[in-house]
């Protein structure tokens, strides 16, 4: 889709390759994936929405689309290059749904939450309150890095490329801010590391927290190369070879994608 010019330059180069991403997953991988031969008339939300260039491409498939946004320049993004569109925009905590509930009236058909979930505290409270926010037979698309993969610490995210060593957020904190300072990472940067090492959750932690609150597994896909990389680096998708060894699984799988449903009250 092209963007107006006046629009692009408020935004960040990075931004705009997010948004272009968020089409092309939808398009690529996430629609054949959850399976809706029509989603025509469907509403579905996205929990982290970003620049929302999914919802953009499900829109354009007859979806009602809505897209919610804890981050306040990538709710701003999001408005900006969807100020054309009929997408249901708004910034909100899905933790504290004081903050969304005069945002949501209806519940949905399908949700997503995209490489999200591993940056909230308390992530049972969040897919508890999406439960709630689904209809009867509702599917909820959840996909994140393992806690113990390569990548979970997000230290790909370090411009330095001695920060991009693979499992570098395994080390102890105070190691690893000593390192990241070493290198001349920002400070920024490095709280956001952190947060993001605190957070990080296991496979087996996530299937604990899905059967507690009562989704039934659909799919599980464990990707040693994630689909994502294929428009990112040029990379071909690759199944995670171990996912069938727990301990490797947690290891080698640099993404889990969850499709969850949510049976009938």
């Amino acid at each position: 889709m092209a963007i107006p010019e006046n629009v692009a330059g408020q935004i960040s180069t990075r931004c705009l390759r997010c948004y272009d991403e968020q089409q092309w997953y939808g398009e690529n991988f996430l629609f054949d994936h959850i399976g809706d031969m029509d989603v025509n008339g469907k509403r579905i939300l996205e929990i982290g929405c970003a620049e929302a260039g999914l919802m953009k491409f499900y829109k354009d498939k007859g979806a009602i689309c809505s897209g919610l946004e804890l981050s306040d320049i990538r709710f701003k993004n999001a408005v900006l290059l969807n100020e054309d569109s009929s997408i249901h925009l708004f910034q909100a905590d899905i933790c504290k749904p004081s903050s969304y509930k005069n945002e949501i009236k209806d519940k949905y058909d399908t949700i997503i939450i995209r490489d999200v979930i591993e940056h909230i505290p308390d992530q049972e409270r969040a897919l508890k309150n999406i439960y709630a926010l689904l209809n009867p037979g509702g599917k909820l698309f959840m996909s994140f890095p393992p806690k113990y993969c390569a990548y979970a610490g997000h230290q790909q995210t370090i411009p330095k490329l001695l920060g991009k060593l693979p499992y570098l957020h395994l080390i102890p904190d105070s190691f690893y801010v000593f390192y990241l300072r070493f290198i001349g990472c920002p400070e920024k940067k490095i709280q956001y590391l952190i947060s993001t090492k605190k957070t990080r959750v296991s496979i087996g932690k996530m299937k604990k927290i899905i059967n507690t609150i009562g989704y039934n597994i659909k799919k599980e896909s464990n990707w040693f190369i994630r689909p994502a990389y294929s428009f990112r680096f040029g990379l071909p998708k690759i199944i995670n070879p171990f996912s069938w060894i727990p301990v490797f699984n947690e290891i080698f799988c640099n993404g889990i994608l969850f499709l969850l449903i949510k049976e009938n009250d």
